[in-house]
């Protein structure tokens, strides 16, 4: 047998052993028995398999299995902004880089370069896309929004929530800042709800905040000047010790009772000593230039000496101010401003004590807390309690002492008088430059252990907030003390909080105080909540300041702009009802002065004629026609004789009576009894015998006597009363109506005139704020002595439109 048949069989003997052996390992099919050992070891050892660490021990392998699969799915399909999820995707990203994450920017901008190769249009160009050269006025645009609102702060100031506001709020450019002036929602009602029952806040930083450093005698003598001489309020006990906000009526230097400015308020730092003392006076934007020239002016007359020695420096940019009215307004503040930092916990501060009071007005008014706080961002936000406050029998009688016993010490931060506060600028710079910022405060809360749990202050890094709480009520409006008529006005409207900050912290005070339920309003509605409260508001009400002139003539533009716009045969036919003026109340023409201010809009009367055409039917009676024609003649030359007079107006000869002390005389006048030196009327002596008591008021201490009649009776003839009108029945007056007594049946016999009406929530009738003349209420006086029912001493508001007049009842007003 040779060698080829043996191998052979050699192979077929292997063969046979191989299939009785069974196919090998690896051929074997899965889950194949194998000997009993062998399988109880493999379970065994598959149960007990470590899923995590077998992850974890090939993740790179994994991840490069995972990047390889990406770059073969995406390889020459997708572009970079095609990677993006979908809800990132834009569709201008293909055209714009920087819409692309930065991470994808790169391959994002290496596609368009090549793309841009391959492209005719873009051959031999710098240019990647073919997008179209931007316009002008995206070139010019700012490179950033802060450089952007920089540019439209230009000429104008904004406010530090300005942006919270124009995204709720109508803005309006009024006295060199932008201002909200009303919601875009409506908030005439709501207004009035959250003033009577809750919390009402407005921004007013707009005021303004004159700092003046000297001696305490010199400080004093230098305002006395500008306020009445029978006034020392600035100098008395309460308010020299900088524990109370003093109220001011400020006039010219040496013009009292003409030359009128407006109303203010002083504050003096609370340091005692013969040093150099501060003393803050806020004014209203309106008449704050007037009152810093006539300042500056007073102060250059005084001869060189320590009286002279007087800084004068506007700081209002340097504070934030927030008003809250309202029965909640107390309990909010104390929720909001709970963390001070100069009481124990065990020691509640006098916030906490009075937060349970029903309303602000229960405090004395003009009281000043001062305050240290932590950062108010730490427990954003905060909530406060809508039921009613139930305190403890200790607590009770702690509020008790309080308002029996208010503590001297509360404007001041500590006993020592070291902690000047708000009052040392540098020291809120530098805690304004220290402050946390946002970022850093979300990195605190994203550690801490409980989500949603507020911060606690750290000594450390945090930097604390000085502020000043001022219990605002009428005296601020009105200029003056009240005490008698404090009854007049509605509790829960007219008194609240006013919270002075450093500059800087106001948005987050701002989000805090709304967060906790307060309703921010603009300058309508505050003026809306004083008019329900029944005081007059400045610039609007306040006549004989320039200040008034301006805004009344602004508001008259503005209507006689409106008019005019309306076609000739719809718009209201003034002339045919006497009225000549029916855009602004003509005070100077009541009081007989020789003209009318130019901030007016200039109205002729062939501007108040109603060019209205109609067929006119003709008639035998040829003689009314005659004499309704000679009236018009009549009314035209009237009103081109006012016009003609314009240019030389001025408010110097007109003064307001202002002052609980002036008030309170006139009124006691119209309450009197005609006496035996009334018997003739028509002589002016009467008049002047009947405002002898009201005289000897306004006269200055070193008043002469022996003065000449005719000057007094001059004065007395161009004073202005400014009276609140309550409708006696329905109707609501209108505005700049004329004002006339009960039996005057002739728009000619006007005494004053209406300055802001509407419909009282409050009293359920419509009201209004007028100013008579004195001698046209000496005249009403004298109508209801010689009628029958001499106690019944009302006005009648004509209409402008030819309606019924209006009954009403009046109160005279500070």
């Amino acid at each position: 047998m040779d060698s080829g048949s043996s191998s052979k069989m050699a192979d077929n003997s292997d063969d046979k052993k191989r299939k009785a052996q069974g196919p090998p390992e690896s051929a074997r099919p899965r889950g194949a028995k194998q000997g009993s050992a062998s399988t109880k070891y493999t379970l065994g050892k598959a149960r007990s398999v470590d899923v995590v660490g077998f992850v974890e021990a090939r993740s790179f392998e994994i991840n490069a299995l995972q990047r390889s699969l990406e770059n073969a799915r995406s390889q020459g399909n997708t572009r970079a902004f095609q990677t993006l999820p979908r809800h990132l995707r834009r569709r201008a990203a293909s055209h714009n880089v920087k819409r692309i994450p930065a991470r994808l920017r790169e391959k994002a901008l290496s596609e368009m370069k090549k793309s841009a190769q391959t492209s005719k249009a873009l051959a031999g160009t710098d240019r990647l896309t073919n997008a179209k050269k931007s316009s002008r006025y995206k070139r010019r645009r700012a490179r950033s929004v802060r450089q952007e609102y920089e540019t439209r702060q230009t000429g104008k100031r904004w406010l530090e929530t300005h942006v919270w506001h124009a995204k709720r709020m109508r803005m309006k450019e009024l006295w060199g800042a932008m201002i909200a002036e009303t919601p875009n929602e409506r908030s005439h009602r709501a207004a009035y709800r959250a003033a009577k029952e809750k919390t009402y806040i407005q921004d007013v930083s707009y005021f303004r905040t004159l700092e003046l450093v000297g001696s305490e005698d010199a400080i004093v003598g230098l305002l006395r000047q500008l306020t009445p001489p029978n006034e020392l309020t600035l100098a008395m006990k309460p308010y020299i010790g900088g524990a109370r906000m003093a109220p001011l009526t400020l006039y010219c230097a040496g013009s009292y009772p003409l030359a009128l400015l407006g109303p203010a308020t002083a504050l003096w730092e609370p340091i005692s000593g013969a040093g150099k003392r501060k003393l803050w006076l806020r004014l209203h934007p309106a008449n704050a230039d007037a009152i810093k020239i006539e300042l500056e002016r007073v102060l250059d007359a005084i001869p060189d000496g320590n009286d002279r020695a007087i800084q004068i420096k506007d700081i209002t940019c340097d504070l934030v101010s927030f008003e809250l009215l309202g029965g909640q307004s107390t309990q909010m503040l104390a929720a909001v401003l709970s963390q001070t930092v100069d009481c124990a916990d065990s020691e509640p501060s006098l916030l906490q004590t009075i937060r349970a009071i029903p309303s602000p007005a229960v405090l004395p008014e003009s009281v000043v807390i001062a305050l240290r706080i932590h950062d108010p961002r730490l427990e954003f936000p905060f909530k406060v309690n809508p039921e009613r406050m139930v305190l403890s029998q200790d607590e009770q009688q702690q509020l008790q002492d309080v308002l029996l016993h208010w503590p001297d010490n509360a404007a001041v931060l500590d006993g020592q008088r070291s902690d000047t506060g708000i009052w040392d600028r540098s020291e809120c710079a530098s805690a304004l430059e220290r402050r946390t910022s946002e970022h850093a405060l979300n990195k605190r809360r994203e550690q801490q252990l409980v989500p949603g749990t507020k911060l606690r202050p750290d000594p450390s890094v945090d930097v604390t907030v000085p502020l000043l709480l001022v219990r605002t009520g009428p005296e601020a409006m009105l200029g003056s003390r009240v005490g008698r008529t404090a009854n007049q006005y509605i509790d829960t409207l007219a008194h609240g909080w006013t919270l002075i900050a450093p500059r800087g912290w106001s948005m987050a005070l701002w989000m805090a105080l709304n967060f906790a339920g307060a309703r921010a309003q603009g300058l309508t509605e505050r003026h809306h909540i004083g008019f329900e409260a029944g005081l007059p508001t400045f610039p609007a009400n306040w006549p004989g300041t320039s200040a008034y002139d301006e805004w009344a003539g602004s508001a008259a533009t503005a209507l006689y702009q409106k008019w005019q716009r309306r076609p000739p045969g719809k718009r209201a036919n003034y002339l045919k009802f006497g009225i000549n003026s029916p855009f602004y109340a003509p005070f100077h023409k009541l009081l007989d002065l020789p003209g009318v201010p130019e901030a007016y809009p200039q109205v002729t009367a062939d501007g108040l004629e109603c060019r209205m055409k109609r067929l006119r039917k003709i008639t035998s009676k040829k003689k009314e026609g005659c004499l309704s024609d000679q009236m018009d003649i009549d009314e035209d030359a009237d009103l081109n004789s006012t016009v003609a007079s314009r240019s030389s107006g001025s408010t110097a000869d007109m003064w307001l009576l202002t002052g609980e002390l002036l008030a309170t005389a006139a009124a006691s006048l119209l309450a009197s009894t005609r006496t035996a030196a009334h018997e003739d009327p028509a002589l002016p002596t009467a008049f002047l015998a009947w405002a002898a008591p009201l005289l000897e008021a306004v006269r200055s201490p070193n008043y002469n006597s022996n003065s000449d009649t005719t000057k007094d009776i001059a004065l007395l003839q161009h004073c202005l009363v400014r009276v609140r009108l309550v409708c006696v029945g329905r109707g609501v007056p209108a505005e700049n109506a004329p004002i006339c007594t009960s039996l005057a049946k002739q728009t000619g016999d006007a005494i004053g005139f209406v300055m802001t009406s509407s419909f009282s929530l409050a009293r359920g009738c419509g009201i209004a704020v007028g100013a008579c003349s004195l001698y046209g209420l000496y005249q009403a006086w004298l109508s209801a002595a010689e009628s029958k029912h001499a106690k019944s001493l009302g006005l009648t508001v004509q209409s402008l439109d030819g309606s019924p007049s209006i009954s009403t009842s009046f109160v005279v007003l500070p």
